[in-house]
């Protein structure tokens, strides 16, 4: 059987396609496209970012068809739970399977996409954030117990609140003060970090394009990192634009998805974090495909 998962999140849309064969789930197609949604005006998604919504899902359900996808499923995450449910109601039109999935569910879900995954089984107890757009998740297990928090800060929330001029330079220096309520008790451990801004930071390390057979188990330092954030907080959006390695689409938010990163590393004394391509759609695939007869 194969399945297709639409991951609709408040910056980008995602298309993951896997089979089942003897027992073994493969992983054949996985991309990317970012939309925009979380960018709202008085609270509504704005129609050209909505119009490309439905042209980017209209092209994911073309790509299914075309691989002989028997089932799709699509889960909408930050901005969904936030905005009028209509609007996820109209894009998940067609759809076999959908889900507005909370902030426990995503986190628990993108954290399976660490530990079910061969290349991370070496890591004991890892800490796995998941930098989005409208928020972040952290997700662990403590003391037998699976620990989550959700925060609605991700990197295009604190763009829109706090970014009004490039460079960036001091504008997200006000940021730390409402960060440490959610990260000063934050767990210890080694760190995972799945989705688009940890891959594109990893990309741009590289200085290549995206390429997840290089980046997928990268570990990338904290000094690196905190390098990197200060040099792209000098440069104008043009110059961030032309980076090698940034998805394009993404250099307004790049600077404070750096920033959440960097400053989750701070407060959790972690030399750096490793990359993982993954994210909760390749849980939610998995558990189809286990579930199909």
């Amino acid at each position: 059987m194969k399945v297709g998962v639409v991951d609709a999140g408040t910056n980008s849309f995602l298309l993951l396609m896997a089979e089942k064969e003897n027992s073994r789930i493969n992983y054949f197609f996985d991309t990317s496209t970012i939309v925009g949604l979380g960018h709202l005006v008085n609270g509504k998604i704005r129609e050209e970012n909505l119009k490309k919504a439905f042209e980017v899902i209209q092209k994911y359900k073309t790509l299914c068809q075309s691989h002989g996808i028997e089932k799709i499923a699509i889960t909408g995450t930050e901005i969904f739970r936030k905005i009028d449910k209509t609007y996820f109601q109209k894009i998940s039109e067609g759809f076999d399977e959908i889900r507005i999935l909370t902030g426990e569910e995503e986190s628990w879900l993108s954290y399976r996409s660490v530990v079910e995954d061969d290349n991370f089984s070496n890591l004991k107890n890892p800490l796995v954030i998941d930098i989005g757009g409208g928020s972040f998740e952290i997700a662990k297990y403590t003391e037998s117990k699976f620990r989550f928090e959700s925060i609605p800060m991700g990197a295009v929330v604190l763009t829109d609140r706090f970014v009004k001029a490039y460079p960036v330079a001091h504008q997200l220096d006000d940021v730390d003060d409402q960060l440490k309520v959610y990260l000063s008790s934050i767990p210890s451990g080694p760190i995972v970090s799945v989705g688009g801004t940890g891959t594109t930071v990893a990309s741009i390390i590289e200085g290549r394009s995206f390429d997840p057979t290089v980046i997928h188990g990268k570990f990338l330092k904290i000094e690196d990192l905190t390098e990197l954030v200060e040099k792209m907080k000098k440069m104008s959006l043009e110059k961030l634009s032309k980076i090698n390695g940034m998805e394009k689409g993404r250099e307004k938010i790049i600077i404070a998805g750096l920033f959440l990163i960097v400053e989750i590393l701070k407060y959790s004394h972690a030399s750096g974090l490793y990359i993982s391509v993954r994210g909760h759609r390749y849980a939610v695939a998995k558990d189809m495909l286990d579930g199909a007869k």
